[in-house]
């Protein structure tokens, strides 16, 4: 009895495997884990306003081998408010939508946000970088892909999911 049970659980879990694998090709590797849709938020400092609240939804495509995929972005420009719980108030928003890739340089790793032009949004930046700083922080950098030369102002994103 315990050796049927042994071998029809094995069969299940070879089969189970089997489906897994499906159609990745990692050449004799192990295969990373496809990443999921993460959203990444944070309040960068800004020059005509309080501060802009960044909330960027990636979404990968998993038959591009998580090296590129579509992203959502909400740009929420923000007024100090004494009454606010928080010190701030969302004044206005703006969202884009578009393809990201990733890319390597120097040993670093980047995304690349272009905007679709289709999108709503003309104000929308056409292109953002941020540096992956690991996996749950993105940092904006400029388009010759450098942070902030300041210290003082924060440029970073966090996951939220």
């Amino acid at each position: 009895m315990k050796k049927t049970l042994f071998m029809a659980t094995a069969a299940i879990a070879m089969l189970g495997l089997a489906a897994c694998s499906g159609n990745k090709d990692c050449s004799g590797k192990v295969c990373p884990p496809d990443l999921e849709d993460m959203t990444y938020t944070g309040v960068l400092p800004a020059a005509d306003c309080d501060g802009i609240r960044y909330t960027v939804k990636l979404d990968y495509d998993h038959d591009k081998k998580n090296m590129e995929g579509d992203y959502n972005l909400v740009e929420t420009y923000l007024e100090a408010d004494t009454t606010s719980t928080n010190g701030v108030r969302d004044n206005i928003s703006f969202r884009s939508e578009g393809d990201f890739t990733v890319m390597e340089q120097n040993g670093k790793k980047y995304l690349k946000l272009v905007k679709d032009n289709k999108d709503s949004n003309p104000q929308a930046t056409d292109m953002l970088y941020f540096l992956v700083e690991n996996d749950s922080t993105l940092t904006m950098v400029n388009s010759d892909l450098q942070v902030a030369p300041t210290d003082s102002l924060n440029y970073s994103l966090r996951l939220v999911k």
